[in-house]
């Protein structure tokens, strides 16, 4: 269901389904009947006039999200909700590991495709236990994560050379801040 749900426009055939779900063809194929029963789905069947082609078309069906589905927007807050949870969870690990002096959400979490990366962590803490966390978090949401980490000693290096990459990340006001304790320093106007 969230496949559809995130690609609206996109059509599936079942193969395609069982990769992407890495589930057995058979339960698909039964889910797939269900969501069609219920309208949440469309089948396609593509009908194409040459009949030698038709064969070979016709063979595969396709499966899309039904635009007029009445639980449409239900189903999309579900797994909205869902995902905020998942968050949460992920941002109450992230605080535990350490001395967090600077946390932000950026990016995909964010729906800003120009972000340069997907979140900030700045502190005291063991790296291993920050990456650990951030790869289970990636296999819960399957998919991947583009994060930046870094101990306070290479923060205040990378302040002190103005380094653009992390003013960029600073500077942009839709980041969601869970963590800010760190000292920044003020722009001389010399």
């Amino acid at each position: 269901m969230k496949l559809f749900l995130e690609n609206p426009e996109k059509r599936f055939f079942v193969r395609e389904l069982t990769r992407l779900c890495d589930s057995l063809i058979n339960s698909v194929r039964r889910e797939l009947t269900n969501l069609v029963e219920l309208k949440i789905i469309l089948e396609e069947i593509p009908t194409v006039k040459d009949p030698a082609i038709k064969k070979t078309i016709n063979s595969r069906k396709y499966y899309r999200l039904n635009p007029k589905n009445l639980f449409r927007q239900d189903l999309s807050n579900l797994f909205l909700k869902s995902k905020i949870l998942m968050e949460k969870r992920f941002v109450e690990k992230i605080r535990h590991l350490g001395e967090i002096k600077y946390f932000c959400l950026s990016g995909t979490f964010i729906e800003d495709p120009k972000a340069q990366t997907d979140l900030l962590v700045v502190g005291e803490f063991e790296k291993d236990k920050v990456l650990k966390v951030l790869k289970e978090f990636e296999k819960e949401i399957e998919r991947p994560i583009n994060y930046t980490v870094m101990d306070v000693n290479e923060y205040q290096l990378r302040q002190d050379i103005a380094d653009n990459f992390l003013e960029q990340i600073m500077a942009n006001e839709r980041n969601l801040v869970i963590v800010d304790k760190l000292t920044k320093k003020k722009k001389s106007n010399v």
